[in-house]
């Protein structure tokens, strides 16, 4: 016992940093499985049919376990403002965007343009140092950035409609940069579950409007059974039990540095994305992400 006591001293934010680990394990799949469902329904249907149901099972724990699950009148405006960014706005343009890009792509560019939107809108508009070695990396990442875009403009089929996805993704990245920042006043004040869930489900009722047209036209008792699985894995890892994890990361540590994590998304999901759909990146796009992961590293090495 005492040896625990020393150990969890000692290592006192081991949990947080383990479940950071895990939740870019689960999103690197998330990118392999939301693209799987957008053969079957349009993006906007995917994506309520997501967070629909993780918001009823996130607001299932959030009713079980919290003593006071309904949060003060004061946080309701933050948590609408993070709910419309962080769910409704990000995972329109992300299910928009895998419609139109390969899952590679949308793994490639969120985790690692998301950190550096959020590193510049520290140094930018939140008094943050601006350092050398941060805009150093800021730059190496824009670089890295533009070699990676230069690949999709210079591949041979399907340009047109991949370009289009790619920028529909580097906006989901810049609303997952703004979720990262807007969102912890909100958990220092209410605690990660209750944000969580609440913003999750006002996220969802913004996605119920935007797809209620589309959801009466899917032929729903035609669905393959792999469809519901893919669905149940992403409604329950990837969304409820990430976001959790995530949402803690950010409470504890901050937001710069959790988001630091996301360059471990990318190797899990180029993995799946080519034994599951037979995704691979061109070499100048392998390079280009190579130099972005590199410049997002450099950033928050420390």
């Amino acid at each position: 016992m005492a040896g625990n006591i020393d150990r969890e001293k000692k290592h006192p934010l081991l949990g947080v940093y383990s479940g950071l680990v895990l939740t870019m394990l689960f999103w690197g799949s998330a990118f392999v499985a939301s693209k799987m469902m957008v053969f079957d329904v349009p993006p906007e249907v995917a994506a309520v049919l997501r967070f629909g149901l993780g918001a009823l099972l996130m607001m299932g724990i959030l009713f079980r376990r919290s003593a006071q699950p309904i949060p003060q009148r004061e946080a309701w405006g933050r948590t609408a403002a993070v709910g419309l960014v962080g769910v409704a706005a990000f995972n329109t343009a992300f299910f928009q965007g895998l419609g139109m890009a390969p899952a590679s792509d949308a793994a490639m560019i969120i985790p690692t343009l998301s950190p550096v939107f959020t590193a510049a809108a520290g140094m930018l508009f939140l008094g943050e140092p601006v350092r050398l070695r941060r805009v150093v990396g800021l730059a190496v990442s824009v670089l890295g950035a533009a070699v990676f875009f230069w690949g999709v403009l210079t591949h041979p089929s399907g340009q047109s409609t991949r370009v289009y996805g790619d920028i529909i993704l580097v906006g989901a990245a810049g609303c997952w940069a703004a979720y990262s920042i807007v969102s912890r006043p909100l958990l220092a004040r209410i605690g990660a579950l209750p944000a969580t869930a609440w913003s999750m489900a006002v996220g969802s009722a913004v996605l119920l409007l935007l797809s209620a047209p589309k959801l009466a036209a899917v032929p729903w008792t035609r669905m393959s059974l792999s469809f519901w699985l893919v669905l149940a894995y992403l409604a329950v890892f990837p969304t409820v039990i990430a976001y959790l994890f995530w949402m803690e990361g950010i409470r504890v540590i901050g937001s710069g540095p959790a988001t630091s994590f996301m360059f471990l998304a990318p190797i899990s999901a180029l993995i799946l994305a080519a034994l599951l759909l037979g995704e691979q990146p061109t070499p100048v796009q392998g390079v280009g992400g190579a130099v972005m992961l590199f410049g997002v590293w450099w950033i928050n090495r420390s």
